[in-house]
C-alpha cells in the first residue's frame, strides 16, 4: 500500500475502527509492530488532556504505563518533538546516556526493559495549535527502521493524512479546547511584560529575583504553547 492508496482507503473509512485497521495494515507493511499516534491539543505540557491516540497491541502495556507516569511532562524527546518540523531519529541507549535527571533515566530504562532500540517521532502541526506525533518503534532484534531516511518523509506524509481524516471521523475540531491555567505569579509577569517592562523592572515591582521571572515566564510559554514572552502575551490577552 502506497501513500496514495492509503489516502484514498482512509477517505472511505467512516468509523474510527476503520480508520484504525487502515493506518495498523499501512505500517505493519513496513515491519512496525510498536507504534503510538497521540493528538494533543496546544502544547504537550500545557496541563491540556491528550485528545486522541491510536496505539498498537504491541505497544499497549508500555503507553498506558507511560500515560500513568505522565512521562510526557519529563520526555525530552516528544518536547523536541513538539518544536520541530521533520521527523526525528533517536536511540534509546544515547537517550539514556544524554538524561539529565533521574526521571528521564527512568523511562529510557524501562523503555529498554520494554525492548524499545530506536524510534522515529513524527511531528504534525495543525490549526488552534494541534499537535499530532507518530512515534515508531523498532524493537530488539528488528530492523524496520533501517532504511527511515528514505522513508521518513513518505511516512511524514501519512502521518498528516491520518491526523486529517481522524480529526473528521471523530468531530475533534468540535470539542472544546480547555484554558490554559496560569498561577497568580505567571499571569503577573506576563501581565507587566505586555507593559514592555524588562524582566528586572518586574523582578523589582513583583519582590522576586531575575531568575524567578524568568521561570514563570517560561512556564507560562510552556503552557500557552508560546515560543517566547511575546507570543505568550498575545496569546493569553
Amino acid at each position: 500500500m502506497n501513500i496514495s492508496q492509503f489516502a484514498a482507503r482512509l477517505k472511505t473509512a467512516v468509523t474510527e475502527h476503520q480508520a484504525r485497521t487502515i493506518l495498523h495494515d499501512y505500517l505493519t507493511q513496513y515491519g512496525f509492530r510498536s507504534y503510538a499516534f497521540t493528538f494533543y491539543s496546544g502544547h504537550v505540557k500545557s496541563g491540556r488532556e491528550l485528545r486522541y491516540n491510536c496505539v498498537s497491541e504491541a505497544l499497549r502495556p508500555w503507553h498506558g504505563h507511560y500515560l500513568e507516569q505522565a512521562y510526557a511532562d519529563v520526555d525530552r524527546t516528544l518536547e523536541d518533538s513538539h518544536t520541530a518540523s521533520l521527523p526525528i531519529f533517536w536511540d534509546v541507549r544515547e537517550q539514556l546516556n544524554q538524561a539529565k535527571h533521574i526521571r528521564e533515566q527512568r523511562i529510557r530504562l524501562e523503555s529498554i526493559e520494554f525492548g524499545i532500540d530506536k524510534g522515529l517521532s513524527i511531528p504534525v502541526h495543525g490549526p488552534n495549535h494541534d499537535f499530532v506525533s507518530l512515534t515508531l518503534h523498532q524493537r530488539r532484534n528488528e530492523t524496520c527502521l533501517g532504511n527511515y531516511e528514505s522513508m521518513q518523509f513518505e511516512w511524514l506524509s501519512a502521518t498528516q493524512v491520518f491526523y486529517h481524516y481522524i480529526k473528521n471521523i471523530l468531530g475533534l475540531d468540535s470539542l472544546p479546547v480547555a484554558p490554559s491555567r496560569l498561577t497568580r505569579r505567571e499571569e503577573q509577569c506576563l501581565a507587566l511584560t505586555a507593559k514592555s517592562w524588562r524582566v528586572y523592572k518586574i523582578a523589582a515591582e513583583l519582590k522576586i529575583s531575575p531568575r524567578t521571572v524568568n521561570f514563570h515566564l517560561q512556564n507560562a510559554n510552556k503552557k500557552l504553547g508560546a515560543n517566547n514572552k511575546y507570543q505568550a502575551c498575545n496569546k493569553y490577552f
